[in-house]
């Protein structure tokens, strides 16, 4: 079984982030916040102190995932994961830039994020 971790949930779609909730609240793990911009993203990750980052490529607000991501690189190397529907090879490459822990495509399964968590 894996060990609880402290997740934030940074995705826009109101109905998922609910959902991962709910999946990673019945494994064991703790949601410290379900956030749907970038901006408060970043702000979560210092505040929350979580163990691992879900976050979507396409967000909400005035940027997206990866130029969350980023910002969240210059002062934490937290395991980021991202969320997405695009399978997009330009999108994944830039993605990559900043070293996520993952990628999980949406709809996003419980046995694929049970198999994420395991790697931590």
């Amino acid at each position: 079984m894996t060990s609880q971790k402290r997740v934030l949930i940074i995705e826009d779609d109101g109905i998922l982030a609910m959902a991962l909730e709910s999946l990673l609240t019945n494994m064991g793990h703790v949601v410290v916040k379900a956030v749907a911009t970038g901006e408060d993203g970043i702000v979560a990750v210092k505040d929350a102190q979580p163990e691992l980052v879900l976050m979507d490529i396409n967000l909400a607000g005035r940027m997206n995932g990866i130029t969350a991501a980023e910002h969240i690189r210059s002062f934490s190397d937290i395991p980021i994961v991202y969320l997405t529907g695009h399978s997009e090879e330009a999108v994944v490459r830039e993605a990559e830039k900043t070293k996520p822990h993952g990628f999980l495509l949406k709809p996003v399964l419980k046995k694929q994020l049970k198999t994420c968590l395991e790697s931590l």
